[in-house]
């Protein structure tokens, strides 16, 4: 898992090490950007990098947030390859310090290869 942020000074990324997620069982995933560092929690294991970008500690933007992957066309300079994620995800939150808010997929803007609160049988 790899977790990118740009917030025009440059980017920033942590990735978790050796962690296999692809064994058919549902994972706890938390992605998390403060002021100085990013934080990638999965079950439990914490991987972090600390933003070497002083001058850049916020996390808003007016740009779209993907997850998994983006539509072809869209400019973008986070990623370093092109697959999209397979797989199935349930209960995302994008939090605002203390504040989670529920997403709602059936509501996105752009969904490609999502089917939302589903996971069918490969």
């Amino acid at each position: 898992v790899v977790f990118n942020v740009n917030n025009g000074a440059g980017r920033v990324s942590v990735r978790s090490i050796g962690q296999m997620l692809c064994d058919g069982q549902w994972h706890h995933l938390l992605a998390r950007k403060t002021k100085h560092a990013l934080t990638l929690s999965i079950d439990g294991s914490k991987y972090n990098t600390l933003n070497p970008y002083p001058q850049s500690t916020s996390a808003e933007t007016n740009n779209p947030v993907y997850l998994g992957g983006f539509p072809a066309g869209v400019k973008q300079n986070c990623l370093t390859i092109r697959s999209s994620f397979r797989g199935c995800l349930r209960n995302l939150q994008l939090a605002k310090s203390h504040l989670n808010i529920p997403l709602d997929l059936s509501s996105s803007h752009y969904l490609s290869g999502v089917t939302p609160y589903s996971c069918p049988a490969a």
